[in-house]
């Protein structure tokens, strides 16, 4: 029950009284206290340096950017702006004020930064901010950076129509100018030191369907004149007929234009010549190997179509010995399954998996690769790894290569000279021969993938299912993995 004032007694009363006062007054006061606590731009002595520390209130930050407005941008404030731009872990509100006060005085100091920070920025919505900002104020001395950053994969931006670097590049250069641009930007990058922007540009071209416009300009000499990577890339386009995809197959197709590569180039261009013009387009660098062991182990794979090759892959496996490793966290629907995959398969799928069985029942073959699974298995500071490859008298080759750097026994690291070695070979070779009954650990894991990815090539994966049990995966990038079943140890 509410208690009346005029019950209390007197000297009660008036402390009540008092004390309500008081309460008011701390109440109306409190506003203009925690405002007086606010930064205010005429209170920040040194506003660069304040922009500089990490983890200061918002409105710090607020005040000191007012401050650099008022007193006019220098050196230090320019730089501090520059860092902010592209800074992670940074209030956004912050971040674009900082945009908007470079871009209004000095746009060059602004492009700059970005030059510096876009392409591998991970913040994802403030990198399609930025770039719908560079867009917005019509950023010149961006359009490189656009380029990098656009070429960069990005799981969660898989529609390159729909990247903000695009849309960006294209308000900078029109619309319908976007791949003239790029071509120009190959033409014109400096070969020592824009490799790797040449390649880019190169990449996003096939990627946003050019490639008409390349074959026709590695067609022409007087373009290619001079120019390695041109010279390069026409030679195996015209040779082989096929148009490298990504920055993999680029650096693949170079090291095969290598003179130490001439007679595998002559016979892949010999092998290819006699797959129909539409395979032979479709093919990826990683099928070239794959061709040429057909023409010279089965000829008539060049020729055969992808139903009879599936027929063939599907009777030689069925009785093979099979196991259902754990993949756990790899999204559902994932398969080793052959039946479950067979959508998936193209020729050059077919052609790499009949060669592998091929190969796979040689007995010399077979001892090389358990003799290595057993010395693997022995072994617990590394896998053991090395590339598949047709030795010269037709015959399947395992060779062995040193890890690059021993990481432990689940690990297997690729040396620069096996990846030397797999630009001519087969298979990229590893082993997952902990124990003899190694079964949960068989087939390619993520690791494995990642590799598959990385280089584009062809693999396979060898584990003990029992001492005298090996079950062979092959696998690429996708990933796409196929079962072909156990492999036994020769007898002696």
């Amino acid at each position: 029950m509410e208690t009346r004032i005029d019950a209390i007694p007197v000297s009660r009363r008036h402390r009540t009284i008092a004390l309500r006062v008081g309460l008011g007054l701390l109440i109306a006061c409190l506003p203009l206290a925690l405002a007086s606590c606010k930064a205010s731009p005429e209170s920040i002595d040194d506003p660069a340096a304040l922009l500089n520390q990490p983890g200061r209130r918002i409105d710090e930050y607020d005040a000191a950017l007012t401050a650099v407005e008022m007193r006019g941008l220098d050196e230090a404030s320019t730089a501090a702006l520059r860092r902010l731009v592209v800074a992670e872990g940074i209030s956004y509100d912050v971040r674009s004020r900082a945009f908007d006060i470079l871009a209004a005085h000095d746009r060059k100091a602004l492009a700059e930064a970005i030059v510096n920070g876009l392409p591998r920025m991970g913040d994802l919505y403030w990198r399609e901010t930025l770039c719908n900002k560079i867009a917005a104020t019509k950023l010149e001395g961006t359009e490189i950076a656009l380029v990098r950053g656009w070429a960069n994969a990005i799981p969660a931006w898989t529609d390159d129509t729909k990247r903000p670097e695009r849309l960006a590049l294209a308000a900078l250069v029109g619309e319908s100018e976007v791949a003239l641009f790029l071509m120009k930007t190959l033409r014109s990058a400096n070969p020592a030191t824009e490799a790797n922007l040449r390649i880019r540009c190169f990449e996003l071209l096939v990627r946003i369907g050019e490639e008409d416009v390349l074959i026709a300009a590695l067609a022409d000499p007087e373009q290619t004149k001079g120019d390695a990577l041109l010279t390069d890339l026409a030679t195996i386009t015209r040779d082989l007929g096929i148009v490298p995809r990504n920055r993999e197959e680029i650096l693949w197709a170079r090291k095969l234009c290598e003179p130490s590569r001439a007679e595998f180039l002559a016979a892949a261009k010999i092998a290819l010549a006699q797959l129909p013009e539409g395979r032979r387009s479709a093919l990826e660098l990683r099928s070239v190997a794959i061709a040429v062991a057909c023409a010279e182990l089965r000829p008539d794979l060049l020729a055969r179509n992808e139903p009879e090759m599936y027929a063939e892959i599907e009777s030689r496996i069925k009785s093979r010995k099979k196991v259902s490793p754990d993949f756990s966290g790899f999204g559902g629907g994932f398969t080793e399954n052959l039946y479950q995959s067979r959508d998936s398969l193209v020729w050059g799928d077919l052609a790499a998996m009949l060669i592998a069985l091929e190969v796979l029942d040689e007995e010399k073959l077979l001892r090389a690769v358990f003799e290595l699974a057993d010395r693997d298995r022995e072994e617990r500071s590394t896998e053991f790894g090395g590339v598949l490859a047709l030795g010269k008298h037709k015959h399947g080759e395992l060779m062995e290569f040193a890890p690059r750097v021993k990481s432990g026994d689940t690990r297997f690291e690729s040396s620069q000279a096996l990846f030397d070695a797999l630009y001519e070979g087969l298979f990229h070779v590893h082993f997952h021969a902990q124990s003899y009954n190694n079964d949960k650990y068989a087939g390619p894991h993520m690791g494995d993938f990642q590799f598959a990815l990385a280089s584009r090539a062809n693999c396979l994966v060898f584990a003990f299912l029992s001492p005298d049990e090996l079950g062979v995966d092959f696998y690429r990038h996708g990933p796409l993995v196929i079962d072909l079943g156990a492999i036994t140890r020769p007898e002696g």
